[in-house]
């Protein structure tokens, strides 16, 4: 793998991280939308008069960032196993859409070059060509002309061996991918479970009927986590599903191609 390609891999997860960061800064969470909003209203029914007090409650709500309040609400479990989550998905996602790629399964360069020293007759510097390409369409041709003088038999069965090598490694790269697709809202699941296990631990407790502010943390992480879960499950699983079936047009097509090129060689 190139130096660039792995710059890309690394620089596109950072960047985003950096961009989801500065939003997240300069986007407010309101009193309205957190759980601070809850305490003001259990402040305000269990004691008059503290007005300074709510005055300050609500100036922490206001000034407290969306990305600070999930962070705190996720907890210090679950918010570094999310991380390393979002970030294994965008690396997957950009690695896998870059790998399966026409250009570096089957160049037109290569197609067009190697079919024009067929047409030639200079057998010797086609196979070296497909040789010294690194995609899988030069590989394939590569062992089918290295097995030629066995017949065009054995060069078929090796040309076969080696597209299945090829595929089988461009699908388990992209297995992972359905992988964190399904493992992702699972996490998200657990973490609705711990969250619910604190609320009820909370109502099971106290003596009288508990404050909202005491519950609204574990409800904050049941849902949070639920719908962290699912944002990166769902473009996982569209990622997926869109690489896969362009995996298998490339490989049908590169089939029809090395049978139509190689065929010339059967007797």
């Amino acid at each position: 793998m190139n130096k660039p390609f792995l710059i890309r891999i690394i620089f596109v997860p950072l960047s985003l991280s950096i961009l989801f960061g500065l939003l997240s800064d300069f986007y407010p969470c309101a009193a309205e939308t957190i759980d601070l909003r809850i305490s003001l209203f259990a402040q305000a029914d269990a004691v008059t008069g503290n007005t300074n007090e709510k005055d300050n409650a609500l100036q922490q709500a206001q000034n407290e960032t969306y990305l600070y309040w999930s962070i705190k609400s996720v907890g210090p479990i679950f918010t570094p196993i999310f991380i390393v989550d979002s970030v294994i998905f965008l690396t997957l996602a950009i690695t896998n859409w870059l790998a399966i790629r026409r250009d570096n399964i089957m160049p037109a360069t290569l197609m067009s070059q190697f079919v024009e020293l067929l047409d030639k007759k200079e057998y010797q510097a086609a196979y070296e060509l497909a040789k010294e390409s690194d995609s899988s369409q030069g590989k394939i041709f590569a062992a089918g002309l290295a097995k030629m003088s066995a017949g065009y038999a054995t060069a078929e069965k090796m040309m076969n061996d080696i597209a299945e090598e090829e595929i089988m490694v461009l699908e388990h790269r992209l297995s992972f991918l359905a992988l964190i697709a399904s493992v992702s809202p699972m996490i998200g699941l657990l973490g609705t479970v711990v969250g619910m296990i604190q609320t009820f631990c909370v109502i099971a407790q106290s003596g009288i009927a508990p404050n909202a502010s005491d519950l609204a943390g574990g409800i904050s992480m049941a849902l949070l986590t639920t719908a962290i879960g699912l944002f990166i499950a769902i473009p996982a699983l569209i990622f997926y599903e869109i690489l896969r079936n362009k995996l298998a047009k490339i490989v049908f097509e590169m089939s029809t191609q090395t049978e139509k090129i190689m065929g010339r060689f059967k007797t």
